[in-house]
Protein backbone atom coordinates (compact mmCIF):
# COMPACT_ATOMS: atom_id res chain seq x y z
CA UNK A 1 0.00 0.00 0.00
CA UNK A 2 1.47 3.36 -1.10
CA UNK A 3 2.18 6.30 1.14
CA UNK A 4 -0.50 8.98 1.15
CA UNK A 5 1.12 12.12 -0.29
CA UNK A 6 -1.85 14.39 -0.88
CA UNK A 7 -3.85 16.71 1.32
CA UNK A 8 -7.61 16.72 1.71
CA UNK A 9 -8.87 20.18 2.52
CA UNK A 10 -12.38 19.21 3.56
CA UNK A 11 -14.23 22.24 4.92
CA UNK A 12 -11.13 24.18 5.93
CA UNK A 13 -11.37 26.70 3.05
CA UNK A 14 -14.92 27.39 4.28
CA UNK A 15 -13.62 27.86 7.82
CA UNK A 16 -11.02 30.35 6.57
CA UNK A 17 -13.69 32.30 4.69
CA UNK A 18 -15.82 32.37 7.83
CA UNK A 19 -12.75 33.57 9.73
CA UNK A 20 -12.37 36.40 7.21
CA UNK A 21 -15.98 37.49 7.75
CA UNK A 22 -15.80 37.29 11.55
CA UNK A 23 -12.39 39.00 11.59
CA UNK A 24 -13.73 41.81 9.40
CA UNK A 25 -16.69 42.36 11.74
CA UNK A 26 -14.55 42.26 14.88
CA UNK A 27 -11.97 44.63 13.40
CA UNK A 28 -14.69 47.05 12.32
CA UNK A 29 -16.36 47.03 15.76
CA UNK A 30 -13.26 47.07 17.98
CA UNK A 31 -11.07 49.38 15.92
CA UNK A 32 -7.31 49.87 16.47
CA UNK A 33 -7.35 48.06 19.84
CA UNK A 34 -7.91 44.80 17.94
CA UNK A 35 -4.16 44.80 17.22
CA UNK A 36 -3.83 42.85 20.49
CA UNK A 37 -4.95 39.80 18.47
CA UNK A 38 -2.19 40.19 15.90
CA UNK A 39 0.24 37.75 17.63
CA UNK A 40 -2.17 34.90 16.81
CA UNK A 41 -1.77 35.84 13.16
CA UNK A 42 1.99 36.08 13.53
CA UNK A 43 1.97 32.46 14.72
CA UNK A 44 0.45 31.39 11.39
CA UNK A 45 3.10 33.25 9.42
CA UNK A 46 5.85 31.72 11.58
CA UNK A 47 4.48 28.21 11.04
CA UNK A 48 4.36 28.72 7.28
CA UNK A 49 7.98 29.91 7.29
CA UNK A 50 8.94 26.91 9.43
CA UNK A 51 7.66 24.27 7.00
CA UNK A 52 8.24 25.87 3.63
CA UNK A 53 11.98 25.07 3.36
CA UNK A 54 11.59 21.31 3.92
CA UNK A 55 8.48 21.36 1.76
CA UNK A 56 10.31 22.88 -1.21
CA UNK A 57 13.28 20.52 -0.94
CA UNK A 58 11.35 17.29 -0.50
CA UNK A 59 8.60 18.07 -3.05
CA UNK A 60 11.02 18.87 -5.87
CA UNK A 61 13.51 16.12 -5.04
CA UNK A 62 10.71 13.54 -4.87
CA UNK A 63 9.36 14.61 -8.27
CA UNK A 64 12.78 14.40 -9.93
CA UNK A 65 13.47 10.91 -8.55
CA UNK A 66 10.80 9.60 -10.94
CA UNK A 67 13.11 10.30 -13.89
CA UNK A 68 14.69 7.17 -15.36
CA UNK A 69 17.99 6.91 -17.22
CA UNK A 70 16.55 5.65 -20.48
CA UNK A 71 17.23 7.99 -23.39
CA UNK A 72 13.60 8.34 -24.42
CA UNK A 73 12.47 9.24 -20.95
CA UNK A 74 15.38 11.63 -20.65
CA UNK A 75 14.30 13.36 -23.86
CA UNK A 76 10.72 13.57 -22.61
CA UNK A 77 11.81 15.08 -19.33
CA UNK A 78 14.27 17.54 -20.87
CA UNK A 79 11.71 18.69 -23.41
CA UNK A 80 9.12 19.29 -20.73
CA UNK A 81 11.55 21.25 -18.56
CA UNK A 82 12.12 23.64 -21.50
CA UNK A 83 8.34 24.05 -21.90
CA UNK A 84 7.91 24.52 -18.13
CA UNK A 85 10.50 27.30 -17.94
CA UNK A 86 9.44 29.23 -21.06
CA UNK A 87 5.69 29.15 -20.35
CA UNK A 88 6.30 29.79 -16.65
CA UNK A 89 8.42 32.85 -17.43
CA UNK A 90 5.80 34.16 -19.86
CA UNK A 91 3.11 33.66 -17.20
CA UNK A 92 5.22 35.54 -14.64
CA UNK A 93 5.71 38.44 -17.06
CA UNK A 94 1.95 38.52 -17.75
CA UNK A 95 1.24 38.68 -14.01
CA UNK A 96 3.75 41.47 -13.44
CA UNK A 97 2.51 43.48 -16.44
CA UNK A 98 -1.15 43.27 -15.48
CA UNK A 99 -0.37 44.17 -11.87
CA UNK A 100 1.37 47.33 -13.08
CA UNK A 101 -1.62 48.15 -15.26
CA UNK A 102 -4.29 47.64 -12.56
CA UNK A 103 -2.11 48.84 -9.64
CA UNK A 104 -3.96 46.92 -6.89
CA UNK A 105 -1.92 48.43 -4.04
CA UNK A 106 -2.25 52.10 -4.94
CA UNK A 107 -4.33 54.22 -2.58
CA UNK A 108 -3.27 52.29 0.53
CA UNK A 109 -0.37 53.33 2.74
CA UNK A 110 0.48 50.68 5.33
CA UNK A 111 3.87 51.91 6.47
CA UNK A 112 4.52 55.15 8.32
CA UNK A 113 7.44 55.73 5.99
CA UNK A 114 8.86 54.19 2.86
CA UNK A 115 10.37 50.81 3.62
CA UNK A 116 13.85 49.77 2.59
CA UNK A 117 13.80 46.85 0.21
CA UNK A 118 16.40 44.12 0.26
CA UNK A 119 19.36 45.27 -1.84
CA UNK A 120 19.88 43.00 -4.82
CA UNK A 121 21.83 43.21 -8.07
CA UNK A 122 21.85 41.00 -11.17
CA UNK A 123 25.16 39.43 -10.10
CA UNK A 124 23.84 38.80 -6.60
CA UNK A 125 20.73 37.19 -8.02
CA UNK A 126 22.82 34.80 -10.12
CA UNK A 127 25.25 33.94 -7.33
CA UNK A 128 22.43 33.53 -4.82
CA UNK A 129 21.21 30.52 -6.80
CA UNK A 130 24.34 28.51 -5.94
CA UNK A 131 24.36 26.84 -2.50
CA UNK A 132 27.60 26.94 -0.54
CA UNK A 133 26.28 25.64 2.77
CA UNK A 134 23.25 23.32 2.84
CA UNK A 135 22.36 24.10 6.45
CA UNK A 136 22.65 27.86 5.94
CA UNK A 137 20.26 27.70 2.98
CA UNK A 138 17.54 26.28 5.22
CA UNK A 139 18.33 28.56 8.16
CA UNK A 140 18.06 31.66 5.96
CA UNK A 141 15.20 30.23 3.85
CA UNK A 142 17.18 30.87 0.66
CA UNK A 143 14.59 29.55 -1.75
CA UNK A 144 16.70 29.39 -4.87
CA UNK A 145 19.50 27.50 -3.16
CA UNK A 146 17.02 25.02 -1.67
CA UNK A 147 15.56 24.44 -5.13
CA UNK A 148 19.02 23.87 -6.66
CA UNK A 149 19.90 21.41 -3.88
CA UNK A 150 16.59 19.61 -4.41
CA UNK A 151 17.22 19.27 -8.15
CA UNK A 152 20.77 18.00 -7.63
CA UNK A 153 19.60 15.51 -5.01
CA UNK A 154 16.66 14.32 -7.08
CA UNK A 155 18.77 13.77 -10.18
CA UNK A 156 21.45 11.98 -8.16
CA UNK A 157 18.85 9.58 -6.77
CA UNK A 158 17.31 9.05 -10.22
CA UNK A 159 20.70 8.21 -11.76
CA UNK A 160 21.19 5.48 -9.16
CA UNK A 161 18.32 3.55 -10.75
CA UNK A 162 20.56 1.49 -13.05
CA UNK A 163 23.82 1.36 -11.10
CA UNK A 164 22.46 0.79 -7.58
CA UNK A 165 18.79 -0.26 -7.76
CA UNK A 166 18.51 -1.22 -4.08
CA UNK A 167 19.81 2.14 -2.92
CA UNK A 168 17.62 3.90 -5.48
CA UNK A 169 14.48 2.14 -4.26
CA UNK A 170 15.38 2.89 -0.65
CA UNK A 171 16.04 6.58 -1.27
CA UNK A 172 12.99 6.99 -3.48
CA UNK A 173 10.81 5.43 -0.80
CA UNK A 174 12.48 7.58 1.84
CA UNK A 175 11.69 10.79 -0.03
CA UNK A 176 8.10 9.69 -0.58
CA UNK A 177 7.79 9.00 3.15
CA UNK A 178 9.35 12.36 4.02
CA UNK A 179 6.90 14.05 1.69
CA UNK A 180 4.01 12.29 3.41
CA UNK A 181 5.36 13.47 6.78
CA UNK A 182 5.70 17.07 5.62
CA UNK A 183 2.21 17.02 4.10
CA UNK A 184 0.87 15.88 7.47
CA UNK A 185 2.66 18.79 9.18
CA UNK A 186 1.13 21.15 6.61
CA UNK A 187 -2.21 19.50 7.32
CA UNK A 188 -1.85 20.35 11.02
CA UNK A 189 -0.84 23.93 10.24
CA UNK A 190 -3.87 24.34 7.99
CA UNK A 191 -6.14 23.42 10.91
CA UNK A 192 -4.73 26.42 12.78
CA UNK A 193 -4.99 28.67 9.71
CA UNK A 194 -8.54 30.00 10.40
CA UNK A 195 -7.39 31.29 13.81
CA UNK A 196 -4.43 33.13 12.29
CA UNK A 197 -6.54 34.39 9.39
CA UNK A 198 -9.15 35.76 11.82
CA UNK A 199 -6.50 37.64 13.80
CA UNK A 200 -4.75 39.07 10.74
CA UNK A 201 -7.99 40.13 9.05
CA UNK A 202 -9.31 41.74 12.25
CA UNK A 203 -6.03 43.63 12.58
CA UNK A 204 -6.20 44.73 8.93
CA UNK A 205 -9.70 46.17 9.21
CA UNK A 206 -9.21 47.58 12.71
CA UNK A 207 -5.97 49.41 11.94
CA UNK A 208 -6.20 50.18 8.22
CA UNK A 209 -9.96 50.24 7.61
CA UNK A 210 -12.12 49.13 4.71
CA UNK A 211 -9.70 50.65 2.22
CA UNK A 212 -7.46 47.67 2.96
CA UNK A 213 -10.26 45.29 2.01
CA UNK A 214 -10.79 47.22 -1.21
CA UNK A 215 -7.12 46.77 -2.04
CA UNK A 216 -7.37 43.05 -1.25
CA UNK A 217 -10.33 42.72 -3.60
CA UNK A 218 -8.46 44.62 -6.29
CA UNK A 219 -5.53 42.23 -5.90
CA UNK A 220 -7.83 39.22 -6.35
CA UNK A 221 -9.30 40.85 -9.45
CA UNK A 222 -5.77 41.34 -10.78
CA UNK A 223 -5.07 37.64 -10.27
CA UNK A 224 -8.21 36.68 -12.20
CA UNK A 225 -7.38 38.98 -15.10
CA UNK A 226 -3.88 37.53 -15.33
CA UNK A 227 -5.20 33.96 -15.29
CA UNK A 228 -7.75 34.72 -18.01
CA UNK A 229 -5.05 36.38 -20.13
CA UNK A 230 -2.94 33.23 -19.98
CA UNK A 231 -5.88 30.87 -20.51
CA UNK A 232 -7.61 32.79 -23.30
CA UNK A 233 -4.66 34.54 -25.00
CA UNK A 234 -1.30 32.87 -24.30
CA UNK A 235 -2.49 29.26 -24.52
CA UNK A 236 -4.57 29.73 -27.72
CA UNK A 237 -1.68 31.59 -29.39
CA UNK A 238 0.68 28.77 -28.43
CA UNK A 239 -1.72 26.19 -29.89
CA UNK A 240 -2.41 28.13 -33.08
CA UNK A 241 1.11 29.36 -33.88
CA UNK A 242 3.25 26.47 -32.66
CA UNK A 243 1.16 23.33 -32.24
CA UNK A 244 -1.08 24.22 -35.21
CA UNK A 245 -4.21 22.88 -33.50
CA UNK A 246 -7.68 24.23 -32.74
CA UNK A 247 -7.93 25.52 -29.12
CA UNK A 248 -11.67 24.73 -29.07
CA UNK A 249 -10.98 21.02 -29.62
CA UNK A 250 -8.34 21.12 -26.88
CA UNK A 251 -10.72 22.70 -24.37
CA UNK A 252 -13.54 20.29 -25.27
CA UNK A 253 -11.28 17.35 -24.44
CA UNK A 254 -9.57 18.83 -21.39
CA UNK A 255 -12.59 20.47 -19.72
CA UNK A 256 -13.30 17.49 -17.35
CA UNK A 257 -9.88 18.03 -15.77
CA UNK A 258 -10.36 21.81 -15.74
CA UNK A 259 -13.71 21.49 -13.98
CA UNK A 260 -12.39 18.98 -11.44
CA UNK A 261 -9.42 21.24 -10.69
CA UNK A 262 -11.74 24.23 -10.21
CA UNK A 263 -13.88 22.32 -7.70
CA UNK A 264 -11.17 20.43 -5.79
CA UNK A 265 -8.47 23.13 -5.97
CA UNK A 266 -5.93 20.31 -6.10
CA UNK A 267 -3.72 19.34 -9.03
CA UNK A 268 -2.94 16.07 -7.28
CA UNK A 269 -6.60 15.16 -6.82
CA UNK A 270 -7.22 15.97 -10.49
CA UNK A 271 -4.24 13.89 -11.67
CA UNK A 272 -6.14 10.72 -12.77
CA UNK A 273 -8.57 12.77 -14.85
CA UNK A 274 -5.80 14.92 -16.30
CA UNK A 275 -3.91 11.79 -17.34
CA UNK A 276 -7.01 10.30 -18.96
CA UNK A 277 -7.92 13.37 -21.01
CA UNK A 278 -4.31 13.94 -22.05
CA UNK A 279 -4.20 10.53 -23.73
CA UNK A 280 -7.03 11.64 -26.05
CA UNK A 281 -4.92 14.49 -27.44
CA UNK A 282 -2.85 12.46 -29.91
CA UNK A 283 0.21 12.10 -27.70
CA UNK A 284 2.26 8.94 -26.97
CA UNK A 285 1.00 7.16 -23.88
CA UNK A 286 4.43 6.97 -22.27
CA UNK A 287 4.93 10.72 -22.68
CA UNK A 288 1.69 11.35 -20.82
CA UNK A 289 2.61 8.83 -18.12
CA UNK A 290 5.97 10.52 -17.48
CA UNK A 291 4.99 14.17 -17.81
CA UNK A 292 1.56 14.49 -16.20
CA UNK A 293 2.56 13.33 -12.67
CA UNK A 294 5.65 15.56 -12.84
CA UNK A 295 3.64 18.45 -14.30
CA UNK A 296 1.11 18.22 -11.48
CA UNK A 297 4.05 18.79 -9.15
CA UNK A 298 6.06 21.56 -10.84
CA UNK A 299 4.11 23.07 -13.76
CA UNK A 300 2.09 25.83 -12.09
CA UNK A 301 1.69 28.66 -14.59
CA UNK A 302 -0.93 30.40 -12.46
CA UNK A 303 1.44 30.41 -9.50
CA UNK A 304 4.15 31.85 -11.76
CA UNK A 305 1.83 34.76 -12.55
CA UNK A 306 0.65 35.01 -8.95
CA UNK A 307 3.95 35.80 -7.23
CA UNK A 308 4.91 38.98 -9.16
CA UNK A 309 1.38 40.27 -8.53
CA UNK A 310 1.88 39.91 -4.76
CA UNK A 311 5.25 41.66 -5.03
CA UNK A 312 3.80 44.64 -6.91
CA UNK A 313 0.72 44.80 -4.65
CA UNK A 314 2.62 44.82 -1.35
CA UNK A 315 5.31 47.16 -2.68
CA UNK A 316 2.65 49.67 -3.78
CA UNK A 317 0.86 49.51 -0.42
CA UNK A 318 4.14 50.24 1.36
CA UNK A 319 5.36 52.96 -0.97
CA UNK A 320 8.31 50.86 -2.13
CA UNK A 321 9.89 51.05 -5.57
CA UNK A 322 10.90 47.78 -7.20
CA UNK A 323 14.17 48.00 -9.14
CA UNK A 324 14.97 45.90 -12.20
CA UNK A 325 16.81 43.44 -9.95
CA UNK A 326 13.80 43.16 -7.63
CA UNK A 327 11.53 42.54 -10.63
CA UNK A 328 13.89 39.82 -11.86
CA UNK A 329 13.78 38.16 -8.45
CA UNK A 330 9.97 38.38 -8.38
CA UNK A 331 9.74 36.76 -11.83
CA UNK A 332 12.15 33.98 -10.87
CA UNK A 333 10.28 33.39 -7.62
CA UNK A 334 7.19 32.93 -9.76
CA UNK A 335 8.84 30.42 -12.10
CA UNK A 336 10.73 28.39 -9.49
CA UNK A 337 8.20 28.93 -6.71
CA UNK A 338 5.64 27.27 -8.96
CA UNK A 339 7.63 24.05 -8.65
CA UNK A 340 8.07 24.47 -4.91
CA UNK A 341 4.40 24.72 -3.99
CA UNK A 342 3.28 21.80 -6.13
CA UNK A 343 0.94 19.15 -4.78
CA UNK A 344 -0.04 21.14 -1.71
CA UNK A 345 -3.48 22.81 -1.65
CA UNK A 346 -3.03 26.47 -0.89
CA UNK A 347 0.73 26.10 -1.33
CA UNK A 348 0.85 29.47 -3.07
CA UNK A 349 0.37 31.08 0.34
CA UNK A 350 3.72 29.72 1.50
CA UNK A 351 5.52 30.78 -1.65
CA UNK A 352 3.94 34.23 -1.32
CA UNK A 353 5.59 34.51 2.10
CA UNK A 354 8.96 33.55 0.64
CA UNK A 355 8.60 35.94 -2.28
CA UNK A 356 7.86 38.87 -0.01
CA UNK A 357 10.63 37.90 2.40
CA UNK A 358 13.19 37.56 -0.39
CA UNK A 359 12.35 41.07 -1.58
CA UNK A 360 12.40 42.51 1.94
CA UNK A 361 8.68 43.31 1.92
CA UNK A 362 6.39 42.99 5.00
CA UNK A 363 4.76 39.59 5.56
CA UNK A 364 1.49 40.75 7.14
CA UNK A 365 -0.41 40.57 3.80
CA UNK A 366 0.29 36.82 3.70
CA UNK A 367 -2.39 36.34 6.36
CA UNK A 368 -4.87 38.35 4.32
CA UNK A 369 -4.05 36.24 1.27
CA UNK A 370 -4.61 33.05 3.29
CA UNK A 371 -8.06 34.22 4.36
CA UNK A 372 -9.39 34.66 0.84
CA UNK A 373 -7.10 32.20 -0.98
CA UNK A 374 -9.97 29.92 -1.90
CA UNK A 375 -11.30 32.51 -4.38
CA UNK A 376 -7.83 32.73 -5.94
CA UNK A 377 -7.14 29.01 -5.82
CA UNK A 378 -10.18 27.89 -7.84
CA UNK A 379 -9.07 29.68 -11.01
CA UNK A 380 -5.42 29.19 -10.09
CA UNK A 381 -5.63 25.39 -10.00
CA UNK A 382 -7.78 25.24 -13.14
CA UNK A 383 -5.14 27.16 -15.09
CA UNK A 384 -2.32 25.08 -13.60
CA UNK A 385 -3.97 21.83 -14.70
CA UNK A 386 -4.79 23.18 -18.18
CA UNK A 387 -1.13 23.83 -18.87
CA UNK A 388 -0.11 20.22 -18.17
CA UNK A 389 -1.66 18.47 -21.23
CA UNK A 390 -0.40 21.37 -23.32
CA UNK A 391 3.13 20.52 -22.21
CA UNK A 392 2.70 16.87 -23.23
CA UNK A 393 1.52 17.99 -26.67
CA UNK A 394 4.54 20.29 -27.04
CA UNK A 395 7.00 17.51 -26.14
CA UNK A 396 5.22 15.04 -28.43
CA UNK A 397 5.37 17.42 -31.39
CA UNK A 398 8.77 19.08 -31.03
CA UNK A 399 10.88 16.50 -29.16
CA UNK A 400 9.48 13.05 -29.95
CA UNK A 401 7.97 14.00 -33.35
CA UNK A 402 5.07 11.66 -32.57
CA UNK A 403 2.06 13.96 -32.32
CA UNK A 404 -1.01 12.30 -33.91
CA UNK A 405 -3.14 15.11 -35.33
CA UNK A 406 -5.93 12.79 -36.45
CA UNK A 407 -6.32 11.35 -32.97
CA UNK A 408 -6.35 14.87 -31.54
CA UNK A 409 -9.18 15.86 -33.85
CA UNK A 410 -11.14 12.64 -33.30
CA UNK A 411 -14.05 12.78 -30.81
CA UNK A 412 -13.30 11.50 -27.31
CA UNK A 413 -14.55 8.00 -26.61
Amino acid sequence: MGVERTLKLGKRPLYSLIAVIIGTIVGWVVGPNVSALKPFGDVLIALLKFIVGPLIFVSIATAVTTVQSFKRLGKIFAGFIVYWFILGLIAAIVGYTIANMIKPGMGVQLGAKEIELAKVSAAQVLLSFIPSNPIKAFLELNTMQIIIMALLTGFAVAFLGNIAPEEYNFLKKMFESLQALIYKIVDIILWYAPVGVFALMANLVGTVGTIGLASLGKMVFTQWVAYLAILLVIHPLFMLLFLKVNPIIFWKKVYPAMLTAFVTQSSSATLPITLRVTKTLGVPSDAADVIIPLAATINMQAVAAEMPIYAVWVAQMNGAHLTVAHIAVALMMGVFGAAACAGVPGGGIMIAALTLQTLGLPLDPVGWIAGIYVVIDMFNTMLNVTGDPLGVMAVSKFVLKEFDRQKFQAPSE
